[in-house]
Parts: structure tokens; C-alpha cells; sequence
């Protein structure tokens, strides 16, 4: 009967697992990675949407000085205008990682104050 020597084939086989376990983790770190990077953006969500709606508020508050007279386009145009410069300045870092510009800010507050867009030619 003959023996099989196989240590020599021990360092192969630790470098192959090694790879493999590599491979694993750095696929599990990548999940988490996204999972993670998904989370902040909700977060950063829920930041700018309470920060929306301080700043409509705070645009509001310039108007109230108007008491009964009829809110026009250009009085809404004034408070998107208002409320877009109040989240700009009060969260520019959640804006930024979100990748928002003004017009996103602006279309975001017109759809919360159901400003209808303007057609006319």
C-alpha cells in the first residue's frame, strides 16, 4: 500500500481559501457599503423634508403681512423663492449629498404649496 502525501498541497489550498474568505468579505462589505449609503440618504431625506417645511414656513410668516389679501402667483413665487433660500442656507450639507439644485428645491416647495406651473407661451 502507498501514501498519499498531500502536504504539500497545504499551501495551495490556504492560498485558494484565502481568496475565497477575500472575496467574501469584500462582497459582504459592499452590501453593507450600500445598505448603509441607503440609510443616510434617508435620513438626509427626512432632514430635508422637515427643512422643506420650515422653510415654507418661515416664507409664510413673511407673508402673513398681507392678512386677506388674495395669495397670488407672484406672492407663491416670493414664499418658493423664500422657503428654497431658507433650506439652502439652514441644511446646504444634506442638499449637497443628495445632489439637489435649485430648480429640485423650487419644484420640490411649488409641490407642496400646489403652485401650478405656469403654460402660458
Amino acid at each position: 500500500m502507498h501514501d498519499i502525501d498531500f502536504g504539500t498541497l497545504v499551501p495551495l489550498v490556504n492560498e485558494l481559501l484565502m481568496a475565497g474568505l477575500t472575496a467574501l468579505g469584500s462582497f459582504a462589505v459592499a452590501k453593507i457599503c450600500l445598505w448603509l449609503k441607503a440609510k443616510r440618504d434617508g435620513e438626509l431625506g427626512v432632514i430635508l423634508d422637515k427643512a422643506l417645511a420650515m422653510g415654507i414656513s418661515f416664507a409664510g410668516a413673511r407673508v402673513a403681512t398681507l392678512k386677506g389679501k388674495k395669495l397670488t402667483l407672484e406672492v407663491k413665487s416670493e414664499m418658493v423663492a423664500d422657503a428654497a433660500n431658507y433650506v439652502l442656507v439652514q441644511v446646504p450639507d444634506a442638499v449637497k449629498a443628495l445632489g439637489l439644485t435649485g430648480e429640485h428645491l423650487t419644484r420640490m416647495i411649488e409641490a407642496r404649496l400646489q403652485v401650478k406651473a405656469d403654460t402660458a407661451p
